[in-house]
């Protein structure tokens, strides 16, 4: 059975060309896509061929649009537990990530992902992995690194210039 979008009034055209030209998901995308060949005419069989997906796709998208209008185009959210970290566990890290551990009254001189998801997960309850502790840090363009032991602020800066002059 061939199946084709209502006929769409001059505001829902405009809507749906509005929606494809601002979403950032290439899904919802296609999907404004799909509604706007339907109301062109061609049927789903030929509207899946036109965006490599196939034609009972097509009918699920205008089926929801029929349902649930613009809205029905976007993604449903993914289900599954929500994630343990929140803001306000990533506001501490990041309070803690800063600090020296010794400061804290720790028994270590630096962090580690093992060391801090250990910490984070006493002082928050919220127990999370080494690697995935690393995850959150690169995500927030965190590094945790040993101390490069330099004497360079205790060197005159006269002295260090002359011997370069004289080499």
């Amino acid at each position: 059975m061939t199946k084709y979008v209502h006929t769409l009034s001059v505001d829902e055209v405009e809507t749906l060309r509005q929606h494809h030209r601002q979403t950032k998901t290439a899904s919802v995308r296609s999907r404004c896509e799909m509604i706007l060949l339907s109301w062109e005419g061609l049927s789903p069989p030929e509207i899946a061929k036109r965006v490599r997906l196939s034609h009972r796709t097509v009918r699920r998208a205008i089926d929801r649009y029929e349902a649930e209008g613009v809205a029905g185009l976007d993604d449903k959210p993914i289900p599954g537990r929500p994630p343990r970290v929140t803001a306000a566990y990533l506001a501490q890290l990041e309070q803690w990530v800063e600090r020296n551990p010794r400061e804290l009254g720790l028994p270590f001189s630096n962090w580690t992902t093992a060391n801090l998801a250990d910490y984070m997960a006493q002082q928050t309850g919220i127990e999370i992995g080494a690697r995935q502790m690393e995850n959150y840090l690169k995500r927030q363009r965190w590094r945790l690194r040993r101390p490069v032991l330099s004497v360079k602020h205790k060197q005159d800066q006269r002295q260090v210039a002359e011997k370069k002059s004289h080499a």
